[in-house]
C-alpha cells in the first residue's frame, strides 16, 4: 500500500474545515494523513470527538494562526520534520463580516484580509519550496460565490476572496510547470457557516453612526441570505466531497462551483456582459426586491 499523502487544512474548528478532515481522515482506503490546524484549540471539541477513532492515525489536531508568519513557519516545518514532506494544502480558514464599509475600521478591514487572503499566502509561500522540488502537489483554495460576484454589505468579505480568485489564476500556469494542481473551491451559501456566524458577523461592528437607509437594505439582504440558505444552502460535507474528488483528481479544474442553484445566474451574468451592468441588475434583483 501507498504511504498516505500529507494534508495541512487550516480552520478545522467547523464547518468546511472540519468536515473536510474528517471527511479525509476517513477514508476508507487510508489514503490521506490529515493535520487539522485551528488558532483556537478550545475549540477542538467537535473535531476531536467525531474523529476519535482517528486520532494519532490519519488524523492530527494542532494549532495554527494564519494571521502569524511564525505561527504558520513553526507548524509546516513540524509537519516536514515528522513526515518529510506536505502533498496537500487546503487553504480553509476565513472570517465575515456583514456590514455598510463606512462602519468599518481600517484595523478590522486589515485583520479580515490577513485571516481571508494573506493567511493563504503564507501557507502557500511555506509549502511551495517542498513541492517544486518533489514536482508534485495539490493546493486547495476554498474561497466563495462572492469570489465570483460582489456581495452587499459583504464589502471586504468579497474584496478578499476576489483576491483568492486572481492569486489562483495567477499561480495556476506557473504551477503547472511543477507538476503542481492548483484549485478555487467556490461553495455558497453553505448552511451550517451562516446560520451559526450571522449573529456574530453582525456584531463585529459598530453600527451607532450608519444611516437609516442603510441599515434598512443591510436587513434586507441578511433576511434575503438567511432564506437563500435555508432553501439552497449546501452542507459542509458536500463541499468536503468536492475537496476529495480534487485531490483524487489527475487534472482537476481550476474552479470548482459547487452549488448548482445558487451563483450560476450571477455567474453567468458576469461573464456574458463585459460592461458589468447585467450583473448589478441580477444582484439588486436578489437582494433588494421590490
Amino acid at each position: 500500500m501507498a504511504s498516505p499523502r500529507i494534508v495541512l487544512i487550516s480552520g478545522c474548528s467547523t464547518g468546511i474545515g472540519l468536515h473536510t478532515a474528517l471527511h479525509l481522515a476517513n477514508d476508507a482506503e487510508k489514503r490521506f494523513k490529515v493535520y487539522a490546524t485551528m488558532r483556537n484549540l478550545e475549540k477542538k471539541t467537535s473535531l476531536e470527538e467525531e474523529g476519535k477513532e482517528r486520532l494519532g492515525k490519519t488524523l492530527v489536531i494542532m494549532c495554527m494562526d494564519v494571521s502569524c508568519d511564525e505561527s504558520v513557519k513553526s507548524v509546516v516545518e513540524e509537519i516536514i520534520a515528522k513526515e518529510g514532506k506536505i502533498d496537500v494544502l487546503v487553504n480553509n480558514a476565513g472570517v465575515g463580516c456583514v456590514a455598510p464599509l463606512e462602519c468599518m475600521t481600517m484595523e478590522h478591514i486589515k485583520q479580515m484580509f490577513d485571516v481571508n487572503f494573506f493567511g493563504s499566502v503564507r501557507l502557500i509561500q511555506a509549502v511551495l519550496p517542498g513541492m517544486k522540488a518533489r514536482q508534485d502537489g495539490y493546493i486547495v483554495n476554498v474561497s466563495s460565490i462572492f469570489g465570483i460576484t460582489g456581495g452587499p454589505f459583504n464589502d471586504m468579505y468579497s474584496a478578499a476572496k476576489f483576491a483568492m480568485g486572481g492569486l489562483t489564476e495567477s499561480l495556476a500556469p506557473v504551477l503547472k510547470q511543477f507538476n503542481i494542481r492548483i484549485s478555487l473551491v467556490e461553495p455558497g451559501p453553505v448552511v451550517t457557516s451562516f446560520i451559526s456566524n450571522l449573529k456574530g458577523m453582525v456584531s463585529q461592528v459598530d453600527l451607532s453612526t450608519a444611516d437609516k437607509k442603510s441599515i434598512q437594505l443591510m436587513q434586507s439582504v441578511i433576511a434575503t441570505m438567511t432564506e437563500l440558505t435555508a432553501n439552497e444552502g449546501q452542507k459542509s460535507e458536500e463541499i468536503a466531497e468536492t475537496i476529495k474528488e480534487i485531490l483524487l483528481s489527475a487534472k482537476p479544474h481550476i474552479r470548482y462551483l459547487t452549488n448548482k442553484t445558487y451563483g450560476v445566474d450571477e455567474a453567468n451574468s458576469k461573464l456574458s456582459d463585459l460592461t458589468g451592468d447585467k450583473l448589478v441588475e441580477v444582484l439588486e434583483k436578489r437582494f433588494f426586491p421590490k
